[in-house]
C-alpha cells in the first residue's frame, strides 16, 4: 500500500465516523471508528516504512492533509464528547440516581413511617 493510498483510506474513514457521529448513529459509529483505528493502524506502519527508506520528502500538500486529519480528529473528540454529555443527561431523566432524597418518587425515604412525608398518602389506610 501507497502513502498516499494509505491517507486516502484514512480520510475516507473519517468522514465515515463524522457521518455516523451527526447521524448519532451508535452501531455505525462503532464500525467506523474501529475501522478508522485499523485505517491509522496501517498508515502510521506505511508513514514509518516511508521514513526509513529515505524516500523523497513528504510535499507541501501531504503535511496539509495530514494536519487537516489532527484537526478533524481533535474536532470529532470534540463533539463525542458533548455527545456523552447530552446522552449522560438523557439517561439520568430516565434512570434517576439512587441513594439521594432526589430518587425518592414519594416523600422522603428516610423519614420511616412514623415521620411525616414517609409514604405517599394515597398509600395510607382511612381508618
Amino acid at each position: 500500500m501507497s502513502l498516499e493510498e494509505a491517507l486516502t483510506t484514512v480520510e475516507q474513514h473519517i468522514e465515515k465516523v463524522s457521518a455516523a457521529l451527526l447521524a448519532l448513529d451508535a452501531p455505525s459509529l462503532e464500525t467506523a471508528s474501529t475501522a478508522l483505528r485499523d485505517a491509522a493502524a496501517r498508515f502510521t506502519w506505511v508513514l514509518e516504512q516511508a521514513q526509513l527508506q529515505k524516500t523523497s520528502e513528504f510535499p507541501p500538500q501531504f503535511q496539509q492533509r495530514v494536519a487537516a486529519i489532527g484537526q478533524n480528529l481533535s474536532m470529532q473528540r470534540d463533539n463525542l464528547a458533548r455527545v456523552a454529555v447530552l446522552t449522560d443527561r438523557q439517561v439520568s431523566v430516565l434512570v434517576p440516581q439512587a441513594g439521594g432524597a432526589q430518587a425518592a418518587t414519594y416523600g422522603n425515604p428516610q423519614a420511616g413511617a412514623a415521620k411525616p412525608g414517609g409514604a405517599a398518602r394515597i398509600y395510607r389506610s382511612v381508618g
